[in-house]
């Protein structure tokens, strides 16, 4: 219960990797990530609030927070 938070808020990362062989090892790493971010701050106090847990754009606009 101790996840990595950035700002205080729970956070994915969208980062796209190509796996061309093995044998050699030979991987392609596409530059133009992404973060998703909650917009309520991480709490353990609510865990029924999904906009606090959950990083899903379909989430999060349900939140009151979202878009302000």
């Amino acid at each position: 219960h101790n996840p990595y938070l950035i700002g205080g808020r729970k956070f994915d990362l969208r980062i796209y990797v190509l796996v061309q062989s093995f044998s050699p090892l030979v991987v392609w790493l596409y530059r133009e990530a992404f973060a998703r971010f909650t917009f309520s701050t991480y709490s353990m106090d609510d865990l029924e609030n999904t906009a606090v847990h959950l990083t899903n754009v379909a989430i999060q606009k349900k939140s009151a927070e979202y878009d302000q």
